[in-house]
């Protein structure tokens, strides 16, 4: 296959001088980015754009099968097998609200090369057996008692205070129509009850197509090389013939929050003396990173800290509102930034109008988190600008460290990001 089947997008050089280049296949639409970084380690994280409106955890669920066997590899093993032998760690993959990504990391380029089709092979022909659903997700086992990995592991973290609250914050933020109030792990009664191997496969045969799909490449490979591994994949897709029009997950606007909104969550726990707060604000679109990387930083600035504004007025007081503050930015197509308070005293929580809720008038006089960030907003406390240079500065040195000590995950974050919300094919 010539070269010319891979159109080239875009090309730039980072400030940590990595060269990135970004490819796009004219027969099958597949995305290809490499990122030449120093090092004889190569990484490789395949990543699909996936969308659900729903608690039956399609997207995980699926994220399972996959390694169970594809149809050119029939068998559960095969993929961490051939992984073993092209020295790779084994294989892993995470699922997110609207990406999963599928990895494999290998010392030197031809073991990757090796592997990268086959690992395709699985993504795109997975075979989905029945069988397979039943151990991976759910089934009833001889004591009666609900089984399955995905089971399990859903188990051990649905009911936990965190859990709960960040879903409820997440069903709020995100009202009406939208994906990002899904649990794309899947809820357990939605496991038990309604998720089905038939929609799997139709979860699959939707999303898991190469026009939705971006093959990152982290280390020092040349670009013809992958595009030749690429072959046969490409080879196997033209056979397939005419798909359906595709249509690009997360293109629907995301529903307005029309007010703000306080919920109390009740959970269960070992101790009934404290809970957690978590306080969440709509953000910028996930494109616009210079107002991401500057809530970030004032973030930072404002809990990083024991002389940070919120650990100061909250945590290093005589009657602690908490024991730990911190933040969140949450890169979704409209972000979302939330503050978790940890170990609160359930006393404070009961008096969250006072201490959580902001309803300010003219005669009320707040005691917590809002006075904090009313006092900032309305330049009652100014910002030390000396210690907002510090933390500009320390933020810089943590993304070129990342950059220089674990590039991999560094810059295929980036490009995952550049991949499912980019306004155009260029990085």
């Amino acid at each position: 296959m010539s070269k010319t089947v891979y159109e080239s997008v875009a090309e730039i050089v980072t400030d940590g001088g990595v060269k990135l280049s970004k490819y796009k296949s004219t027969k099958s639409g597949m995305t290809i980015c490499i990122a030449k970084t120093d090092g004889p380690l190569v990484g490789g994280y395949l990543c699909v754009a996936t969308e659900a409106h729903d608690d039956d955890g399609l997207p995980h669920t699926l994220e399972h099968l996959v390694f169970m066997g594809s149809e050119k590899y029939p068998y559960k093993g095969v993929l961490d097998l051939v992984a073993n032998r092209c020295l790779a760690q084994g294989t892993n993959a995470w699922t997110d609200t609207d990406h999963t990504c599928y990895t494999m990391s290998t010392a030197g380029d031809e073991g990757f090369l090796k592997l990268l089709p086959i690992y395709l092979d699985h993504l795109l022909y997975p075979t989905l057996t029945n069988g397979a659903f039943v151990t991976e997700v759910h089934s009833i086992n001889g004591d009666g008692d609900d089984a399955g990995v995905v089971y399990s592991e859903m188990q051990t973290r649905e009911n936990s205070g965190e859990s709960l609250c960040h879903l409820t914050m997440l069903r709020s933020m995100y009202p009406g129509n939208c994906g990002y109030k899904s649990e794309t792990g899947g809820l357990l009664k939605n496991l038990r009850e309604s998720t089905s191997n038939e929609k799997v496969r139709a979860y699959h045969k939707e999303f898991y197509r190469p026009e939705n799909m971006c093959v990152i490449i982290v280390g020092q490979i040349d670009a013809d090389k992958v595009f030749e591994a690429l072959e046969p994949v490409e080879q196997r897709l033209a056979l397939d013939g005419e798909r359906k029009p595709f249509i690009r997950p997360w293109q629907s606007p995301v529903p307005p929050l029309p007010e703000s909104i306080t919920l109390d969550v009740e959970y269960p726990s070992d101790e009934d003396e404290h809970g957690l707060v978590i306080a969440a604000w709509r953000g910028p679109l996930a494109n616009d990173y210079s107002q991401l990387i500057s809530i970030q930083i004032l973030m930072d600035y404002l809990t990083d800290t024991s002389v940070s504004p919120l650990t100061k007025e909250l945590v290093e007081i005589e009657d602690p509102l908490c024991n730990q503050v911190d933040y969140t930015v949450i890169e979704n197509f409209e972000s979302c930034i939330y503050l978790h308070l940890a170990n609160v005293p359930v006393k404070k929580l009961q008096e969250k109008t006072k201490y959580f809720i902001f309803s300010y008038h003219h005669n009320q006089r707040m005691e917590g988190l809002y006075e904090v960030l009313k006092n900032i907003a309305d330049g009652h406390e100014e910002l030390d600008m000396e210690r907002m240079r510090t933390v500009i500065k320390k933020k810089k040195l943590y993304i070129l460290s990342n950059i220089e000590n674990n590039p991999h995950d560094q810059i295929a974050s980036y490009l995952i990001g550049d991949f499912l919300y980019g306004s155009t094919l260029k990085i």
